[in-house]
């Protein structure tokens, strides 16, 4: 990335490097601004530092106050809200209590859920999934209301959502770079991780500009709404429509191992352009986060209620 970086780079008053952490104190100035973040998701102290970052008005990509508070179940009613095609979807507690919650705790809480009438309309085979993070961790088909049940039980403390499966016949994963530098890749999930992207389309020729434009106008729309400068977004198509699947990964694949070499190719390219382009936008003074429309669409609303 750091020669793609020289390459594309015009400007000699900018600088990349890699970061090192000695110590870091509130409000501490900091030297940068523009950071490019690929862990923070696992190691609290970087979310820290990073968000610190933030209030010296850093661009950090992706914003970590908004990208660590987002969730799948509320994602999926983003979407559903801006007309995007989701797989039908219930929230479920976790098989477990969580630790320090007592009984008393779910109080608030049917007991047993409606589940006849959840079951009925998700129908089975269905899936169920942690609404929190990301990867195929705790991820399982279920074939019944008893497989649920045991499958629930593995993931104890995770809560979970209930969705209906989509059967698809076709399957597309979007690279999304600043919510405008886009490519859409043929995907099997189905396959071995080497061999994820080593597919082709399965949508007939005639009809995959349609197609693609359609899931090109779905996926900016949901990412700009999401407000992730980096992100992948998965769609299933069944009967020719695009589903969304899965559309919070702020840490995205770039494995060229997996990806492939064109598709590594690209994303190294358009991250070294963005990553200039958010360098040369820089202003001082100035809040550089990248925030979602629906969150200023709220806090309008809520200022105007005032």
């Amino acid at each position: 990335l750091q020669d793609r970086l020289k390459v594309y780079c015009k400007n000699t008053a900018i600088e990349f490097k890699p970061i090192l952490i000695d110590k870091i104190s509130q409000l501490n100035p900091s030297e940068y601004h523009v950071i490019l973040d690929r862990v923070s998701q696992d190691i609290p102290f970087y979310q820290g530092f990073l968000k610190n970052a933030c209030l010296q008005n850093v661009a950090v990509l992706n914003n970590p106050f908004w990208t660590l508070s987002l969730d799948k179940f509320f994602g999926g009613g983003l979407a559903q809200k801006l007309g995007i095609n989701t797989p039908k979807t219930y929230l479920i507690p976790s098989k477990d209590r969580p630790k320090n919650t007592a009984e008393v705790s779910f109080r608030n809480m049917a007991y047993p859920l409606d589940w006849d009438s959840m079951f009925k309309e998700i129908g089975f085979p269905a899936y169920i999934k942690p609404y929190n993070g990301g990867g195929s961790r705790n991820v399982f088909k279920v074939d019944s209301k008893e497989d649920l049940w045991a499958k629930q039980a593995q993931a104890s403390l995770e809560t979970m959502l209930l969705q209906e499966e989509i059967v698809y016949e076709d399957y597309y994963r979007c690279y999304i770079i600043g919510n405008k530098y886009i490519n859409i890749m043929p995907y099997e999930p189905k396959n071995a991780p080497h061999l994820k992207y080593a597919t082709k389309p399965k949508t007939e020729s005639s009809k995959c500009d349609k197609l693609f434009e359609k899931i090109k106008k779905d996926a900016l729309k949901l990412n700009l709404y999401l407000g992730y400068d980096f992100n992948t977004i998965e769609f299933a198509i069944k009967n020719g429509k695009p589903y969304v699947i899965d559309f919070l990964n702020p840490v995205p694949d770039s494995d060229i191992h997996t990806l492939g070499t064109e598709n590594f190719e690209w994303i190294v390219n358009n991250t070294a352009k963005y990553l200039i382009e958010r360098a040369e936008a820089y202003q001082e003074n100035q809040n550089n986060c990248t925030w979602s429309p629906w969150l200023k669409e709220m806090f309008v609303k809520i200022s105007k209620s005032k």
